[in-house]
């Protein structure tokens, strides 16, 4: 239901009681094919980090990170915190920010709060936001 059927392997069964053999079935061989799966990182409320994460996919952040947050898609949550750089192609923002915010496309919401500077090629700002420091249009 959830993995793409592979070339079935043997898995050694003999020894074994024909209840268990008979149910025992091959676990799919997920990192042949992951480009195909979309990837979606969650990092939920009671988590901190300390350092730099990156992901080439998509990121759920609630947590606190006092560092780099680097990914394709990320969405910080309004129990989300990052004390340093958030980079993405792709930046959904409703919870706190302090330091730089990079993005291609940067939507900033109504919970949002910054302190930093925003570098962006498209952004959208909502009423209520709470916004301290600079914000530069890049070219892409």
């Amino acid at each position: 239901m959830f993995f793409r059927r592979s070339k079935s392997k043997k898995i050694p069964t003999s020894g074994l009681p024909i209840e268990v053999a008979s149910s025992i079935t091959e676990i799919p061989n997920a990192t042949k094919d992951s480009s195909t799966v979309p990837q979606v990182s969650t990092i939920s409320q009671g988590l901190k980090v300390t350092g730099s994460m990156s992901s080439k996919g998509k990121v759920q952040f609630n947590g606190i990170i006092k560092g780099t947050l680097e990914a394709k898609s990320l969405y910080v949550g309004e129990e989300g915190f990052i004390d340093g750089k958030a980079i993405a192609d792709e930046a959904v923002i409703l919870g706190r920010v302090k330091g730089s915010l990079k993005g291609k496309k940067v939507r900033l919401a109504s919970t949002s709060r910054i302190e930093g500077d925003t570098f962006h090629e498209v952004i959208a700002i909502e009423d209520g936001a709470i916004y301290e420091g600079s914000i530069k249009r890049i070219k892409s």
